[in-house]
């Protein structure tokens, strides 16, 4: 049998000690993935049965739910872009803004720090009222050039006021003579 010396002896046991402080640590199934993924950073290219592949089998699953959360936030954002358009659509339709108008209605919604279009629009409507818009029976719309004496009225203001008086006084005295006030 071949002689160790005292030197080699005292190593060896030192490797048992430090094996029997860490086998249990290996083996252990709270500290055991701790330790594996420990002697894969320190040894990279090093084999360690059942570990690698679970690394593997993780790393794949990790891949799909992060694929699956984007594409889950990516569908949130695009249904939270449609509601904002038709929002701001329904807005621009109700208050008759023209793109123009929704700009400066945005730029108020930063300034004030509102989020709601309605909100904004209404605070927008407060302060800058939009005028009426012309219908043919309002007021706007006198069609003055096409009633009667209009030309007269146009070409000589005093006279046809002149002409007016007169023949309301007339028409006064006339009645007066007939007595029927």
């Amino acid at each position: 049998m071949p002689m160790i010396s005292d030197e080699e002896l005292a190593h060896l046991r030192g490797r048992k000690q430090v094996a029997d402080f860490v086998e249990p640590i290996y083996n252990s199934p709270q500290l055991g993935p701790e330790a594996r993924a420990l002697l894969k950073k320190a040894y990279p290219n090093l084999q360690i049965e059942g570990y690698d592949l679970k690394q593997e089998l993780q790393g794949e699953i990790d891949q799909l739910r992060q694929e699956r959360i984007d594409a889950e936030r990516k569908r949130a954002e695009a249904e939270e872009t449609e509601k904002f358009k038709v929002r701001r659509k329904q807005v621009q339709d109700q208050y008759k803004f023209t793109d123009e108008g929704m700009n400066d209605l945005e730029k108020l919604m930063v300034e004030r720090n509102i989020g709601d279009y309605e909100a904004g629009a209404l605070l927008k409507a407060s302060k800058e009222p939009r005028a009426s818009d012309p219908t043919p029976g309002s007021q706007r719309y006198w069609n003055h050039e096409k009633q009667d004496g209009f030309a007269d009225i146009s070409k000589d203001p005093e006279k046809w006021g002149f002409q007016q008086l007169l023949g309301a006084a007339e028409r006064d005295a006339a009645r007066a003579r007939a007595g029927e006030f």
